[in-house]
């Protein structure tokens, strides 16, 4: 094997992603096409990462592979056509200037909401139609049939097979991945998977444009979007896609190699990114065809002065049994001082059965959506966690911040300067100690990660994006 393609005993879940973007470059991957004329790489590849991942010591599961097609399969494909068909209509109908793709999943009082794309629905509510992915409660199926106002539902997706030529581009996949990574990737459910979600968007919104064309789409990206960018770009109608987390060099759903340009054929991409701040303009190669920041209000934070001793701990699902046996282990090495296990909204369910499992130790505090993390930083000083947006927010916050030595806590390389990584318990404990001159001591010199939300900057990227086309 090549000297420049490392055998897979010396690939890690640290250098995966330089593997990965090698094998997209020298295989010349973004130029694959299906029978039909889809280019399909750009559209499966953020599936191939992640079975990639899972082989080479990586802390995300592979996708679970849609079973094969039933009796009863085919009877609820029958009603998402017919649920996918009443919402074109009625998209048709109404015939918004704008589409928005949202993600309610945050609460605030009694309701959900997205603070990265409600507050710019707001802006232009009157001409827009929001598309919810996550709660459900905001989707009123009898206000879609009456053609009143509502937030409508994603596309389903169909059980079907998809493209006859399945088997070729499977192969095609698992030989670029024997030849780079020297494992036997079973590709078949991760490359059918990803071209049937974006052949059902592609087909929904080609069907859609040609009834009626918006002025825009502005989205957040759940990884499922693949074919409305495709359709848009055929119908020439400007996707903006929102940041609405962290990105790093290792995001592969926001990182290509930099010999690909925003004009490649082979690209399902948005238009446009519109960014928390223009430091995240430059992090990584993500070639659409031009990048903005905009703010954003819900992640910006001011300095927050801190009125207690607590101690912040961030989790995720990925982490969450590393995180909770060390917040075990502090809680004991810490005395009074109160550790606030903040979960992330997937885990908000689990509540319960993780407060249980804390047991005795009473000053481990366990924190759903009770709790804003304005208040949260208010009471902690200290920030600890794997890998998360909330970092980059505490740094600005001003707090000190952490980062457990697990699963991909490497992510934040960039940061590395502004944060103090450890080991093990006691090593936390010797730097919450914090003894002068011995930590954080590049604090003053942090750049800025997020921006106030700027009304205008929005608007403007709205008009640039509709007098490109126009």
């Amino acid at each position: 094997m090549d000297s420049k393609r490392p055998l897979s005993n010396q690939i890690t879940a640290r250098n995966i992603h330089q593997q990965f973007l090698q094998m997209e470059e020298e295989e010349d991957l973004f130029a694959l096409q299906a029978m039909d004329g889809t280019y399909y790489w750009d559209i499966v590849r953020a599936n191939v990462f992640v079975g990639l991942h899972s082989m080479h010591g990586g802390g995300f599961s592979v996708p679970s592979p849609s079973s094969a097609p039933s009796f009863v399969s085919k009877a609820k494909d029958f009603v998402k056509g017919v649920v996918n068909g009443r919402t074109r209509q009625y998209l048709a109908a109404r015939a918004p200037k704008y589409i928005f793709i949202t993600g309610q999943r945050i609460r605030r009082g009694g309701d959900l909401f997205d603070p990265v794309t409600d507050h710019l629905y707001d802006l232009v509510y009157e001409d827009a139609i929001a598309v919810e992915l996550v709660n459900r409660a905001a989707i009123s199926y009898r206000a879609i049939a009456r053609g009143r106002k509502t937030r409508i539902p994603p596309v389903a997706i169909s059980s079907g097979i998809g493209s006859k030529d399945l088997p070729q581009m499977v192969e095609r996949v698992a030989a670029a991945a024997r030849k780079y990574f020297g494992v036997p990737l079973d590709a078949y459910g991760l490359v059918r998977d990803a071209m049937a979600i974006f052949e059902a968007n592609r087909h929904f919104y080609r069907r859609l444009f040609v009834k009626h064309r918006p002025n825009a789409v502005v989205c957040i990206d759940n990884g499922s979007l693949k074919g409305l960018f495709a359709a848009a770009k055929e119908a020439n109608v400007p996707t903006l896609e929102l940041q609405h987390g962290e990105i790093n060099s290792r995001s592969l759903r926001c990182c290509y190699p930099k010999s690909v340009s925003s004009s490649h054929v082979g690209l399902a991409l948005p238009t446009a990114f519109l960014t928390f701040a223009d430091y995240w303009n430059h992090i990584t190669h993500f070639p659409v065809r031009w990048l903005c920041s905009i703010g954003n209000d819900y992640f910006y934070q001011e300095q927050v002065v801190g009125n207690g001793d607590g101690i912040l701990m961030i989790s995720a699902y990925p982490y969450h049994e590393s995180l909770m046996g060390l917040a075990l282990e502090l809680a004991d090495l810490v005395g009074g001082r109160k550790i606030y296990y903040k979960l992330h909204p997937h885990q908000f369910d689990q509540k319960a059965a993780i407060a249980g499992a804390c047991g005795a130790k009473r000053n481990i505090v366990v924190v759903s959506d009770e709790m804003e993390l304005p208040e949260l930083l208010k009471r902690c000083d200290y920030v600890v966690g794997v890998h998360s947006t909330v970092t980059y927010i505490a740094l600005q916050a001003g707090k000190k911040v952490c980062l457990y030595k697990r699963s991909n806590y490497f992510c934040h390389e960039d940061i590395f300067a502004y944060v103090e990584c450890f080991d093990s318990a006691s090593e936390l404990r010797d730097i919450l100690d914090d003894p002068p001159g011995k930590y954080f001591d590049k604090l003053h010199t942090l750049p800025v990660f997020f921006q106030p939300f700027d009304a205008r900057r929005f608007m403007q990227a709205l008009d640039r994006a509709e007098s490109a086309v126009s």
